[in-house]
């Protein structure tokens, strides 16, 4: 779970950031919403033909520990672990033993490897008890002769190690059912994506109906959904920008990201204000210990530690509650740049979280994070470049109520800015502060109950010489000004069968900004039925509403346009998954979504020149499509994926309809990765995306597909060599690349008397890296 190290070659593209030249790049979201089950007892041996109510118990994989240097005797230690749906350990406490014992099986649990417990045929996480029983190693058995194991299969004996098999005492089944109609990125699969360099946000390219504004750059259309349409959060904390220097990495740490829980259609309720996908963070739980990851890296170093508060923790329940960590990312990739040209780059991102056990049921937290990007072109170059930064604070009040139910109340404070990278350029600033009441409550073993409210306030400033030729667009779109929103949802997840969920809900917000109100309703509903233990539908609508903007991904660049009213949308989407032999599972859904009003300058001209007359061009954009993909997860020794999206994007203005500058009617890919064994491990992926349409310059230019661009294909590869320091440290080199093929890729067509491809790179990434973590 350890970020991938990773050399940056810079390329440049035609984009130009708060000038007249807007980039509005396009990030995913998604959110998981989990449902627990009833405790039941342990199952018998894993069968694919267990009756549907029959759990399966976790079984152990891999369980190295070593007898404590220093102590005598023999001991038993019990566990409680928690384990997630892909068998690795979330956290662990002891319930029982001596101290010094439980000591060396909490640092050693943490490598462990389960097979997960599955019930009706799906993984689903569990919490067990674990014994395990330590003999001195003067006492142990001579080893077995070669021919016979000397172990349980996964649990190899090393001289001078106990490895008796520990029973499971007890296991507690607490099933997290996916939201129908989200998709989760773990860290560990992130890790192993070829062309992802080990980030969970940057792995969001590889899944169906994603469309990147330039292959390689972490921007994207999502299943025809204008750029600003799409909203990020980290930990239910909205954030303005996901990348770093558009082609760098992510804003967070990767070892702070447990997964990435993606949206591609209707997110649940608690999610509001973003009339189109929804890409949610969630932050890895405190493990309890002290542990900590570094890269190092042609043009940047990161480092994230974390320690539990108490030194005296060794498992107990506070430490899961209780803990402290620090991390970031620093840039001096100006070094490199200066001596290349006279341009110049620079970046950096901080993390810190403080978390503290109150009581045995309330907690109190602090999280921060920011990050800052600085490029100056080189002075022959057509673009001026751009200055953003964002910061976040996150005071917030946990309170566990009976019946696996939750309070929080939470206080945030943000400060967005952008601006040119040159002198006398024009900035938009954002200070806000925002409120906020979210309640999970178990009402019966059937229904979970969510419901939240929140007020915000924003103030927006704009920093401009009214001389330059900019002013009455920038005055114009973001003018200086307090705004405020309110709202409220409520929502559900009905268990109404063991076979059938139901989650409906409905929001209700109101804004005002220069004296203007207006409402948006939002109900939305989503259902995931199992027609048998394999197979099962998900079906998910919903109408959302948003403020108008098209500055997707530049802090503070807020459209102030309410005069026009919101912009809204209409999703829908149906799934069929099937989980086949060997770990496999297939799907294949289709989705229809419609954004009225929206603000798409972008996928209207595929064209970054903005002005102010942007506001006078409300369209509506439609699209729809089919996804198919076949997975098997890339964490097995091998997986990999096929997935194939045939989509169409349209948009209309002034009664003239025509095809989205984005189209991109074929998208294939494919990856395999291979565990050759000895810490050798290896990959390699491929992308296929159809041409893009003309722009016909005949009268009003405009979209067409009579003809389009040259395809684009890419071949990424990786290749790792990890070598196990110990229990839980290693240190692993890794080299990657994006594009190895070096493609170039055409952006646009244009037609008149003739036709002219422009291109694009090719865009290069390649990467050679140490990582270590402990």
């Amino acid at each position: 779970m350890i970020a991938e190290p990773r050399a940056w070659f810079m390329v440049r593209i035609d984009v130009q950031v708060l000038s007249r030249r807007v980039l509005c790049s396009v990030g995913m979201v998604s959110c998981l919403a989990t449902a627990r089950v009833g405790a039941q007892e342990p199952a018998p041996a894993a069968d694919d033909r267990v009756e549907e109510d029959v759990l399966i118990a976790p079984s152990p994989i891999a369980t190295p520990i070593e007898y404590p240097e220093g102590e005598s005797g023999s001991a038993s230690v019990t566990l409680e672990l928690t384990l997630d749906d892909q068998g690795a350990v979330r956290s662990a406490r002891a319930i029982d033993g001596d101290s010094k014992f439980s000591a060396a099986a909490l640092v050693a649990v943490q490598s462990w490897r389960f097979r997960p417990a599955s019930r009706r045929g799906k993984n689903v996480a569990a919490r067990i008890r674990y014994t395990i029983r330590f003999t001195p190693p003067e006492a142990a058995a001579p080893p077995p002769p070669p021919a016979e194991p000397s172990s349980r299969p996964g649990r190899p004996a090393r001289a001078g190690t106990p490895s008796p098999p520990p029973a499971a005492v007890g296991i507690l089944i607490e099933g997290e059912r996916p939201a129908p109609g989200s998709v989760t990125v773990t860290r560990e699969e992130a890790r192993e994506l070829p062309g992802s360099f080990g980030d969970p946000l940057r792995a969001i390219e590889a899944q169906p109906g994603v469309v990147p504004i330039v292959s390689g750059l972490p921007a994207f259309f999502i299943r025809g959904a204008p750029p600003a349409n799409v909203g990020f959060f980290v930990d239910g904390v909205d954030i303005p920008v996901l990348y770093h220097a558009f082609f760098g990495p992510s804003v967070l740490h990767p070892e702070l990201i447990d997964e990435v829980e993606f949206y591609p259609g209707a997110a649940p309720v608690q999610y509001g204000r973003f009339a189109g996908p929804v890409v949610a963070v969630k932050r890895r739980p405190f493990r309890g210990r002290r542990t900590g990851q570094a890269t190092l890296r042609a043009i940047d170093a990161g480092a994230l530690i974390e320690s539990p508060l108490d030194p005296e923790c060794n498992g107990r329940s506070a430490c899961s509650k209780t803990g402290a960590r620090v991390g970031g990312r620093y840039s001096y990739a100006g070094l490199v740049l200066s001596a290349l040209s006279d341009a110049k780059l620079d970046y950096w991102d901080y993390q810190g979280e403080v978390s503290y056990a109150l009581g045995p049921r309330d907690t109190a937290s602090v999280l921060s994070f920011g990050a800052y990007d600085f490029f100056k072109p080189p002075t022959d170059a057509e673009t001026s470049g751009g200055e953003v930064e964002f910061h976040r604070l996150d005071l917030r009040w946990d309170h566990e109520l009976p019946r696996q139910s939750n309070l929080r109340i939470g206080l945030t404070g943000s400060y967005d800015r952008a601006g040119g990278a040159v002198e006398d350029s024009s900035v938009v600033l954002d200070r806000a502060l925002r409120l906020r009441v979210e309640l999970s409550s178990r009402v019966s073993d059937a229904v979970l109950l969510r419901a939240g409210a929140d007020a915000r306030i924003d103030r927006y400033g704009l920093e401009t010489n009214p001389l330059l030729l900019s002013y009455p667009d920038y005055s114009a779109l973001f003018p200086e000004r307090t705004e405020a929103v309110t709202g409220a949802y409520v929502g559900a997840e009905i268990a109404a069968t063991r076979r059938i969920l139901v989650s409906p809900g409905v929001r209700f917000d109101v804004y005002r900004s220069q004296g203007i109100t207006a409402y948006g309703v939002d109900p939305r509903l989503a259902a995931s039925f199992e027609l048998t233990k394999k197979w099962r539908v998900e079906q998910s609508i919903g109408l959302l509403h948003q403020r108008p903007n098209f500055a997707a991904q530049v802090p503070g660049a807020q459209v102030a346009d309410l005069a026009g009213g919101l912009q809204h949308a209409l999703l829908w989407s149906a799934t069929v998954r099937t989980k086949l032999p060997e770990e496999i599972q297939a799907s294949l859904g289709v989705f229809r979504a419609a954004y009225f009003k929206a603000l798409d300058p972008i996928g209207g001209a595929r064209d970054f020149t903005i002005d102010r007359t942007v506001l006078d061009r409300r369209s509506t954009v439609s699209a729809a499509g089919l996804e198919l993909e076949l997975r098997r997860p890339l964490t097995r020794r091998l997986g990999g994926f096929v997935s194939y999206t045939l989509s169409r994007s349209e948009q209309s203005l002034g009664g003239k309809k025509t095809v989205s500058g984005f189209d991109r009617p074929h998208v294939l890919q494919a990856a395999l990765s291979y565990d050759f064994g000895r810490g050798f491990r290896g990959g390699v992926r491929g992308v296929y995306y159809s041409g893009v349409p003309e722009l016909n310059l005949e009268g009003s230019p405009h979209f067409t597909d009579r003809r389009r661009g040259r395809s684009y294909f890419r071949a990424d590869v990786r290749a790792e060599k990890r070598f196990q320091l110990g229990q839980s440290s290693y240190l692993s080199v890794v080299a990657e690349a994006l594009n190895a093929t070096a493609t170039r890729e055409i952006v646009r067509l244009d037609c008149g008397e003739v036709c002219v491809e422009r291109s694009a790179g090719p865009v290069v990434l390649p990467s050679l890296g140490i990582e270590a973590g402990f």
